[in-house]
């Protein structure tokens, strides 16, 4: 079984943010844990220049961006077979909440990608570890929003510097009956009985190497989920 890595286009403003990507396949590798790569065959919700944050005329697919971060190997969400996977990585970026939901637009009453839906709900129904990166957490709790369900999860800290509403985004998320923790980049918040990891990283403001050991941690413990 591999753990499935869910993208959502290739760059921070309109697809997954690449650092987090990159980081969580390295710390899978260094884990020895093999992984697939996994997006949604759709339309990116639009195309972002990167350089200026102008929206650009054109329209890309969401499994063709997000193979220029997997170097081509990559299939459908709707073509994974989920007895297959033993656990999900979902790394952020506003992909995560403009094409995997439309969560940047809508917030707490945002809806989620159903094949989305379906793979989250299907590694928490059979106890299979999820690790959710800076602003994914939005959609597990989305998600499992209505269930039997309650997540704990974190989108940072409040006391941290960070160019985001945490305490908004944290409302947010309590409103749909999720637990929040304030978490640093130096800590990760541990769901032990859903066996959900989410980790901060780039909703606050830290350096490259802060993310990578910020994604590691988190990778670690979905390790060592998998080998108890």
């Amino acid at each position: 079984m591999k753990v499935a890595v869910l993208l959502s286009g290739c760059g921070v403003y309109d697809g997954s943010e690449i650092h987090e990507s990159v980081f969580s396949m390295l710390a899978l590798a260094q884990n020895k844990l093999e992984y697939i790569c996994i997006a949604p065959d759709i339309k990116h919700h639009h195309i972002i220049n990167h350089t200026n944050g102008e929206e650009l005329n054109e329209a890309r697919n969401v499994v063709v961006e997000s193979a220029r971060i997997s170097r081509g190997e990559i299939i459908s969400v709707s073509k994974v077979n989920l007895n297959e996977i033993s656990s999900l990585v979902i790394p952020g970026g506003f992909g995560a909440a403009k094409n995997l939901s439309n969560w940047a637009f809508s917030g707490a009453d945002s809806e989620i990608l159903t094949e989305v839906k379906n793979l989250i709900f299907h590694c928490v129904e059979n106890k299979k570890p999820i690790v959710s990166l800076c602003i994914s957490p939005v959609i597990i709790a989305k998600s499992l929003e209505g269930t039997n369900y309650r997540p704990k999860l974190t989108v940072g800290s409040v006391s941290e510097k960070s160019e985001y509403d945490i305490k908004e985004i944290n409302d947010a998320l309590s409103s749909l009956g999720s637990e929040t923790e304030e978490k640093s980049l130096e800590e990760i918040s541990i769901d032990n009985h859903l066996k959900i990891i989410s980790a901060p990283c780039y909703m606050l403001d830290g350096k490259i190497d802060e993310i990578y050991n910020n994604t590691k941690m988190a990778i670690d413990k979905l390790s060592e989920m998998l080998s108890s």
